[in-house]
């Protein structure tokens, strides 16, 4: 007898990946879950190859038939108050709101296939389950850790009884919605993900490979929703089994470079857990094929640590927000300037490439506060070869975190921009002294520092991903198609990555013809100086085709 709810259908709702390539790295983890319990699961993306999504997802549906759609959510927005391409902006700030392409992808399945039940989930639905639940028009949602809250809920749905007693999922009651309560999170042996779904392959490549080795966050900064995402108290993951998926990388993945451990903080709560851990890294000879990267408090951070850190080939994003003591004391952060100063000065030491994270426009900020961060960068810790900072301005306030609080119990609405809404999920930011875009000009007029992100959803990228999505799938004459009727820029932009996957799958043939089309196409075009480094590469490839014939 055929299980029911056996075809699942994982959708990506983020619309942000066509500008930062960042992989779906919680579908695949639910994806390798449900594959174990012998269900077919198709991970895929609405906003490519086509630049239409109710074309892509008519599609999607066509070929995998999914009885159950789940929706993965990563982000309401950007956090960030001064985009300069953003999508929603009022007086003093401008941003990226996601949930609006969110709701269009769940009304265009509605249209197409109504008798598909869909379930949400991710970091960004566990931030206000509720409201977004509501705002989205569905009846089940699940908060916090998804693998087998999801596969309870495939396998009792449609039976309501079962249902609601699933833990972690959010469901529509006859007087509302219900929040069952959660189960703590354990890492499994049987979580490891050993094949990951190649559709991202270029993701992979280029933004980086995420690996979660620990859940949780005991910090209190008063703009972070992780705590509130992953819980207070922390979940280790077994150092064999890091390892071990280490290597299933390099034996599956090879042109990854670059792994990104995604915990909230690579060094907390102790330096106990991670410093043996990049022990073991070094004793495999790991970082002898990656670098490693991950994001860090400026405490607990010591000389021993540093050292390690160097040798296994790490990159450290340091979360800094302010060199002003009474700032980092009202945003409740866990450590001082003195902290910041020592952890900067270890890495110039051990030669660690730093980027360092700042955030202006928090509560207590003052111009003499701002003055005192821009104080130290410009002179006593300037950017160099392998010292950068980044920084954001304002912070977004969201539901239950303590910027939430102290924004509630203060009468004053001096600081706030955008809109108060429920579960806070419209952009809205506290910005002091002065709104997001007037601390943006004050910065960069007294800085070398600037914060112009290009953040646009343009054709050549959206082509060149479409290219790549194609590619990635092993749809050689679809990604060829696509890559002939491009524009020469977006060509030269993707050549590189399609005509080496052409030839690692055994299709010489079309890879060479492709590289024939480009050099003639380049010198057709009158641009053939502007172009002389990727013809010399083009050029490089046909002798390596010809050498294979």
């Amino acid at each position: 007898m055929p299980r029911k709810n056996n075809k699942i259908l994982l959708l990506y709702t983020d619309k942000y990946y066509l500008i930062k390539q960042v992989y779906p790295y919680g579908l695949d983890i639910i994806a390798n879950h449900l594959h174990q319990y012998g269900y077919e699961v198709t991970i895929d993306y609405p906003f490519l190859p086509d630049d239409d999504p109710e074309i892509n997802i008519a599609g999607i549906i066509k070929r995998t038939h999914p009885d159950i759609i789940g929706l993965g959510l990563r982000n309401i927005d950007t956090t960030m108050s001064c985009e300069k391409y953003g999508n929603y902006e009022g007086p003093g700030y401008k941003t990226f709101y996601f949930l609006t392409e969110v709701k269009k992808i769940v009304e265009t399945i509605r249209k197409i296939a109504p008798h598909i039940p869909m379930i949400a989930g991710g970091g960004a639905f566990s931030i206000s389950p509720v409201t977004i639940i509501e705002t989205l028009g569905l009846q089940y949602g699940i908060v916090g850790e998804g693998e087998e809250a999801f596969r309870e809920f495939v396998e009792a749905f449609p039976d309501k009884k079962k249902i609601s007693g699933i833990s972690n999922l959010v469901w529509q009651t006859e007087n509302g919605f219900k929040v069952n309560s959660r189960r703590p999170y354990v890492f499994k042996e049987s979580g490891d993900i050993f094949h990951r779904d190649r559709k991202f392959n270029y993701a992979y490549e280029t933004a980086g490979l995420p690996l979660q080795i620990k859940r949780g966050c005991n910090q209190n900064c008063s703009y972070c929703v992780e705590p509130l995402i992953e819980g207070k108290n922390f979940s280790f993951k077994n150092y064999e089994h890091v390892i071990r998926e280490l290597k299933s990388i390099v034996k599956n993945h090879a042109g990854v470079r670059n792994i990104f451990f995604t915990d909230t903080e690579f060094n907390i709560p102790t330096l106990e857990y991670c410093s043996e851990l990049v022990k073991k890294i070094l004793t495999s000879d790991l970082h002898k094929y990656f670098r490693f990267s991950s994001q860090f408090l400026p405490r607990p951070f010591d000389s021993e640590f540093a050292r390690l850190l160097s040798e296994a080939n790490f990159g450290i994003i340091l979360t800094c927000d302010s060199f002003a003591n009474g700032i980092l004391e009202i945003n409740q952060t866990a450590y001082r300037q003195k902290d910041i100063m020592h952890s900067l000065e270890l890495c110039e030491k051990f030669s660690i490439d730093c980027t360092a994270n700042l955030i202006f426009g928090l509560p207590g900020e003052s111009y003499e506060t701002i003055d005192c961060t821009l104080q130290m960068v410009n002179n006593n810790y300037p950017s160099n070869a392998l010292r950068r900072y980044e920084y954001t301005i304002g912070g977004r306030i969201y539901p239950g975190t303590p910027l939430c609080h102290f924004v509630e119990n203060n009468k004053d609405s001096t600081h706030l921009y955008g809109k108060k809404s429920p579960g806070y999920l419209e952009p809205y930011f506290y910005c002091a002294p002065k709104s997001p875009l007037e601390l943006k000009t004050y910065i960069e007029q007294n800085t070398y520092l600037r914060m112009d992100y290009q953040n646009g959803y343009d054709r050549i990228t959206q082509q060149s991903l479409a290219i790549t999505y194609l590619t990635d799938q092993c749809k050689w004459n679809e990604a060829a198609g696509k890559f002939l009727s491009s524009e020469l820029s977006t060509q030269m932009t993707i050549y590189d990555y399609f005509i080496r996957n052409l030839s690692e799958s055994g299709m010489q043939k079309m890879a060479t013809s492709i590289c024939d089309y480009l050099l003639k196409s380049i010198l057709q075009s009158g641009q053939s100086s502007l172009y002389s480094e990727q013809a010399a590469i083009i050029r490089y490839y046909l002798t390596l085709f010809e050498a294979t014939f």
